[in-house]
């Protein structure tokens, strides 16, 4: 004898879903300063670590840290110019629209 299949119904799963509400402002509107504002804060954190990385790199002599500090300086070197990039774009794009 076959065994019959039995579909499964979707059951309601009894959370509400709330609608969402119409925003006041358009999505682009006070997004560029607070945009520009993360990027500069992001920019100088990187900026004071690629520093302090390479200040701490040349004084120290021992060959694991030495080397510790200079991936560290790097690393935040690379972020800190991606960051600058991404302030340059930015940048370009508000002098473009107006």
């Amino acid at each position: 004898m076959p065994k019959k299949s039995k579909k499964r119904t979707a059951k309601a799963s009894g959370r509400k879903v709330a609608a969402k509400a119409s925003p006041s402002r358009p999505a682009g509107v006070g997004s560029y300063s607070r945009r520009v504002s993360i990027v500069l804060k992001n920019l100088v954190l990187f900026l004071i670590l690629f520093v302090l990385t390479v200040i701490l790199g040349s004084l120290f002599k021992g060959e694991l840290l030495d080397n510790v500090f200079w991936i560290l300086a790097i690393l935040t070197g690379f972020i800190s110019a991606a960051l600058l990039i991404v302030l340059l774009v930015l940048l370009f794009i508000r002098a473009i629209k107006n």
